[in-house]
Formats: structure tokens, sequence, C-alpha cells
């Protein structure tokens, strides 16, 4: 019998986007502020101004730290469990 290797998780930090409502965009993260607004707005000539107007509206960039990690799903029922609770 093998044992699977368990990966250690990584950790590394950056900046994202923040919304008004305190909702962190995931897909912004980046190693610099600078890409994370790029990230949400990509055209060069009027990034400044659209991000000027973002922020006047309550949009902030936060410096936060990430958990990098494999996820290891468990079942929670029994095949027979499961069986008598499908019946």
């Amino acid at each position: 019998m093998t044992k699977h290797r368990q990966i250690p998780s990584a950790f590394t930090k950056g900046w994202v986007l923040c919304s008004p409502s305190g909702t962190l965009q995931p897909s912004t993260f980046r190693k610099e502020r600078g890409d994370a607004i790029a990230a949400k707005f990509r055209v060069l000539k009027s990034r400044e101004k659209l991000w000027a107007d973002a922020e006047a509206k309550g949009w902030t960039v936060r410096h936060v730290y990430v958990r990098f990690f494999v996820p290891v799903f468990k079942s929670t029922y029994t095949t027979s469990e499961l069986s008598e609770a499908c019946e």
C-alpha cells in the first residue's frame, strides 16, 4: 500500500482590488499594486481616469497574503449510509 504525499501549503503576498462593499476580487491578484489595477482596467489610455472614478465610488487596492493549498475531498457518508439515505 502506498501513501500519497501531502503537498504543504505555500504562501505569498500581493495586491488585490476590493469593491466598495468589501469584497476582494481574486481575479485581480498581482504582485504589484499597479498591476492589480491594470488587471481590472486594461485600456492604458483611460486607466488613470477610470481608476480615479472607481476610487471615488469606494474601490481600493488592498495588500493581502494568500495561502495556496491542494484541496482534499473526503466522503461524509459510507456507501451503505448513502444507499439508506436515498431510499
